[in-house]
């Protein structure tokens, strides 16, 4: 037997109005003539307002900014920073007639002599070169190396590389220092100084040696220095290529 299957069927209410297809139902209140007249009045003014508005906005430039009273000013708040680059305090490196050969920074060059080569470690600061022995591979008669500082003075600097360059060595006698006369306007001090010592050798042998530091300040506090010697027998026939390197590094300041 097939089972018929739709909107099952609600019983009648108990008494009063029953739901309805669509709930119970409600009359609602007629309204009375002056509440629509209140409302009508409401609609009116709103209208009135807003052309008031716009009169207003039209007569003012559509401009929200309005003059002070008293005579005051208005400062707008700044829209931004304009990036002002600071003016250099030192002078760009060109590089001049006189910078020529191997170049140590801060525009100061100088010019190895001939035989002169770089020193094997380049992990050494500034510039280092060696003169090699005469046919014994690995061995040195002599150096030259360039440094520069900003840690100390002329005189100070010179000191400094006299002090360590000479530890470890036998029967140092270090010379008086100097303050020489500058080459050069761009230079403001100059210092020498001189000393004599034994170098130990490998096999105890101790070689007499001649060594010499010069330090040159310029005006803007830096230090370039000199640091150069060699074994006291060849010193007399080489000590003109040292001073030959030292003459065109103050060149270059020139």
């Amino acid at each position: 037997m097939s089972q018929q299957y739709g909107t099952p069927q609600q019983p009648p209410a108990q008494g009063g109005w029953g739901p309805g297809p669509a709930g119970p139902q409600f009359r609602s209140p007629a309204k009375s003539s002056k509440t629509q007249w209140i409302v009508m009045g409401g609609a009116v003014l709103a209208v009135l307002l807003i052309a008031v508005g716009v009169v207003l906005l039209v007569s003012n430039g559509g401009k929200d900014d309005q003059t002070p009273a008293g005579g005051d000013t208005v400062t707008p708040d700044p829209v931004g920073t304009l990036y002002t680059p600071p003016t250099p305090t030192k002078p760009v490196n060109t590089k001049g007639p006189n910078d020529v050969g191997v170049e140590v920074g801060k525009g100061v060059w100088f010019t190895p002599a001939k035989g002169w080569l770089q020193g094997p470690d380049k992990t050494i600061s500034g510039k280092y070169y060696i003169m090699q022995e005469f046919n014994k591979r690995g061995l040195i008669d002599g150096y030259y190396w360039v440094r520069q500082t900003n840690l100390y003075d002329a005189k100070g600097f010179a000191e400094h590389l006299v002090d360590i360059e000479s530890n470890g060595f036998k029967n140092v006698r270090i010379g008086k220092g100097v303050a020489t006369t500058c080459a050069s306007e761009a230079l403001k001090a100059c210092y020498a100084l001189n000393y004599t010592a034994d170098v130990p050798t490998a096999s105890g042998k101790l070689l007499p040696f001649r060594g010499f530091v010069t330090a040159y300040q310029d005006q803007f506090g830096q230090v370039t220095a000199t640091d150069a010697g060699l074994e006291a027998r060849i010193y007399n026939r080489r000590i003109n290529e040292l001073i030959a390197m030292n003459n065109s590094l103050v060149k270059s300041y020139l």
